[in-house]
This record gives structure tokens, C-alpha cells and sequence, in this order.
């Protein structure tokens, strides 16, 4: 377990902004298609542009899409093991949540999430 506790400052309003935290869960309908469920959960986070190490980590065509880093108090999902990828809605726009540093072990637990901004269908 962490030492230092940085969580107190995820809830500082100083330091964060409001933010909804969308948890999206797959299901099939009465006549029998998948659609996605998605949960909304207001919360808190510190919201930052991407660094350059951070862009360094993601995908050619994800370094030129606007992207952002969220640290919220609490767990966040990413893709894979069969789960659909968490949503941040922020000042009007959705960021779909890419990579995750988990620090769950550090006081009361928060995550670091990179989101790309998603594009509206046309």
C-alpha cells in the first residue's frame, strides 16, 4: 500500500472540475440485438491535455485526435476482457477512456485515464 495520499486532492474544488463518469454495459434486447447500457455517475477529476509521454504511448492515429487525461477518485474501465470502455463526459463532449494507470493501492484509490475525444457519427 501507498504512503502518500494524493487522494484528498482529487476532491479539492480547487483542483478538479465536475465530470460524468459513463459505465457502458452490453445486453441483448426483446428482439434479440446487442445494444450498450450506459450508467451515469457524477463525479470529480483532474482534468489535463495529454503530455508528450503520454502520446508516445498510444497509436499513430490516435496522436493527432484530441486527448485528454482524467484522474478520478475511484476505478475506471478500459477495453478488453470482454467490457466496453468507459465514457467521460466532459464540457459537453464524450472521451472514450484508452489507457489506464491504476493506482487503486494508493490511499483511497484513483485512476489515471487517457481518453480520445469521440467523433459524432455523421
Amino acid at each position: 500500500m501507498g504512503k502518500i495520499d494524493v487522494t484528498e486532492l482529487l476532491v479539492d474544488p480547487d483542483m478538479v472540475d465536475s465530470v460524468m463518469l459513463i459505465h457502458r454495459q452490453p445486453f441483448v434486447d426483446e428482439f434479440g440485438e446487442n445494444k450498450l447500457k450506459e450508467i451515469g455517475v457524477p463525479t470529480f477529476g483532474s482534468v489535463q491535455p495529454a503530455s508528450g509521454k503520454t502520446l508516445q504511448r498510444l497509436p499513430e492515429l490516435y496522436r493527432v485526435a484530441d486527448v485528454m487525461e482524467f484522474w478520478i477518485k475511484g476505478k475506471i474501465v478500459s477495453d478488453g476482457k470482454c467490457q466496453y470502455p468507459d465514457i467521460i463526459f466532459y464540457h459537453g463532449k464524450r472521451y472514450a477512456v484508452q489507457l489506464i494507470m491504476d493506482w487503486m493501492n494508493w490511499g483511497d484509490g484513483f485512476c489515471d485515464g487517457t481518453c480520445v475525444r469521440e467523433r459524432p457519427a455523421l
